[in-house]
């Protein structure tokens, strides 16, 4: 996360995505080049062997400090 302006800050991860969300994402983008077609039932399957709790906090903390 980075601050561009006063108030503005902008981030080069999606905090907000879960397992899935990821899935979803794989299913939306199956045929548009970013992996083997054939391999994104796989590809659902690794994503939902793991539970990414970080992110969520990163997103909590950055809410609760610049709310006020």
């Amino acid at each position: 996360m980075f601050r561009i302006r006063d108030n503005l800050y902008a981030t080069q991860f999606h905090p907000e995505l879960d397992a899935e969300g990821l899935v979803t994402r794989i299913d939306i983008y199956r045929h548009a080049g970013y992996f083997p077609p054939e391999s994104a039932e796989d590809l659902m399957a690794a994503a939902r062997r793991f539970t990414a709790t970080e992110p969520m906090n990163i997103l909590k903390n950055f809410v609760t400090r610049y709310a006020a």
